[in-house]
């Protein structure tokens, strides 16, 4: 994709143009006639058109370009994810209208820095234009726009458009990896991937084989992987942006290519999506990529544990019991509660061989998740206040929701087993999202440690704003934010 910046609207290179207006400006004509676009509009009668977010009016006036005029709604209610909505509307909107190229001028809007609306505006513009059509015949494509250019005031401008453009390719990256089949991102070619992706960059990349993975005594991820034809991974990856530190910030991501349920079969509707089990592992890869990308100055390490999760005459069983990578048994209560299995290892190698200072997790991990937060928020527990406040400000800089769930002492209970030290399934229905946590926690001792439960975030059953339908890349401008902060 061809991405540029221009200073003036009268050199802004395609057609049509975006504008954007509020629904106060729309009715001053002495504060409209000032605005850098006005000459494209100026003839074109807007009394009717209500500027409300998102709202968009399409025109071709004499002797001038086409023209997308997008509201901005209230100028007390904009926010910066209502401007990243508003350009994703009419991004979204010129894209089914197969518009191949378009320019976009930045907002205007009292209250805001230049800079950061161009920011939001540029966000929203990008993260909207994607369409995963890898399958898709040529003539039931809606293709991306493949050029954009945004017209800001300040050449300063420039710089943040290249930092945002890094970032919404890798979340498009992570998008094309939870949406792609199977078969083309199992845990050996995920793997081979990341190896392709860091083989010339500044990102030291190893894969753990199965040879491996039973030498450092990973049982829960091996049992896990009982059931597959195919291998199970862990990449390690290792970023130093800081030379003058010794600290690392250690981040995991939970990989189960395929989700079956095992044993404990998902039924028909409940399996078809399951290749999005893997959300966390893309979103771990993508951010790692994107902090080497940007040149970030802090030192990190990403662990992803890969399987899918299969059923077969090999396949894990409830009842068995299995020697986690710390020394922990686990019996088996369910073999769909196979997420925290992996991530339990995972989180042990990380704490143990690796030793960073502070450890985030991402993982489709629990129904409950989705059943009490929907798809547009994600559920976090925290070991650690200043890591909890790192990642809240995170948040609330890239518009990805999240909630804090409790970690107290009543619930710890609830994954002892009578004849192993835990279940993985707990005694007590109720809670899901926190007992999937409370598990977790015993293979971490002493290292500050947040767990971000995505499982209604990773994927959308319909499209909202600048996050597509099925797969949304959440979570990768969420960690590369929180690695700035920490």
């Amino acid at each position: 994709m061809d991405i540029t910046f221009t200073i003036s609207v009268e050199n802004s290179k395609y057609n049509p143009k975006i504008v954007f207006i509020d629904d106060k400006i729309k009715s001053d004509n002495k504060a409209l006639s000032v605005l850098p676009f006005y000459n494209y509009i100026q003839d074109v009668n807007i009394d009717l058109f209500k500027a409300g977010s998102g709202d968009l009016l399409f025109v071709t006036p004499k002797n001038s370009s086409a023209v997308v005029i997008c509201g901005l709604g209230d100028p007390s209610k904009i926010t910066p994810e209502s401007i990243r909505n508003a350009a994703a509307s009419a991004v979204k909107f010129c894209m089914s209208k197969k518009f191949d190229s378009v320019s976009i001028i930045s907002p205007e809007v009292e209250g805001f820095e230049r800079g950061d609306l161009f920011r939001y505006c540029a966000e929203g513009a990008l993260l909207a234009n994607y369409n995963f059509v890898k399958y898709k015949s040529m003539d039931e494509k809606e293709k991306p726009l493949s050029a954009i250019d945004f017209v800001g005031a300040f050449k300063s401008l420039e710089s943040i458009l290249a930092e945002v453009f890094i970032i919404a390719k890798n979340t498009w990256l992570c998008r094309d990896l939870v949406n792609d089949i199977t078969d083309e991102v199992n845990p050996v070619k995920f793997a081979d991937l990341a190896k392709s992706i860091f083989a010339k960059s500044n990102v030291k990349c190893r894969v753990l084989t199965k040879k491996d993975i039973e030498k450092k005594g990973m049982g829960l991820l091996l049992a896990v992987n009982r059931g597959s034809m195919v291998e199970p991974r862990v990449v390690v990856l290792e970023y130093k942006g800081d030379s003058t530190s010794k600290d690392f910030i250690g981040l995991v991501g939970k990989g189960i290519t395929f989700d079956s349920g095992g044993m404990n079969l998902k039924p028909s509707g409940s399996m078809e999506t399951m290749r999005s089990d893997m959300a966390g592992a893309a979103a771990v890869l993508c951010a790692m990529k994107t902090i080497a990308e940007l040149k970030i100055k802090k030192n990190l390490y990403g662990v992803i544990p890969l399987t899918e999760n299969m059923l077969s005459s090999n396949a894990y069983r409830p009842g068995d019991i299995y020697r986690a990578y710390n020394g922990k048994t686990v019996e088996i209560g369910n073999t769909d509660a196979e997420g925290r299995l992996i991530l339990a290892d995972a989180l042990s190698y990380m704490e143990k061989e690796l030793k960073p200072k502070c450890i985030v997790d991402l993982a489709t991990l629990t129904g409950a998740c989705v059943v009490t937060f929907g798809e547009t928020v994600a559920a976090y527990l925290s070991t650690d206040e200043s890591l909890a406040k790192s990642i809240e400000e995170a948040a609330s800089l890239t518009g990805e929701k999240l909630w804090r769930l409790p970690f107290f002492e009543d619930y710890e209970d609830r994954m002892k087993s009578d004849v192993a030290d835990l279940s993985n399934m707990s005694s007590e229905k109720n809670a899901g999202t926190i007992s999937g946590a409370v598990f977790l926690k015993n293979f971490i001792e002493k290292t500050p440690w947040t767990h971000v439960d995505i499982a209604g975030t990773a994927w959308y059953s319909k499209a909202r704003g600048y996050r597509p339908k099925n797969a949304t890349g959440y979570g990768v401008r969420l960690l590369v934010e929180l690695v700035k902060g920490l």
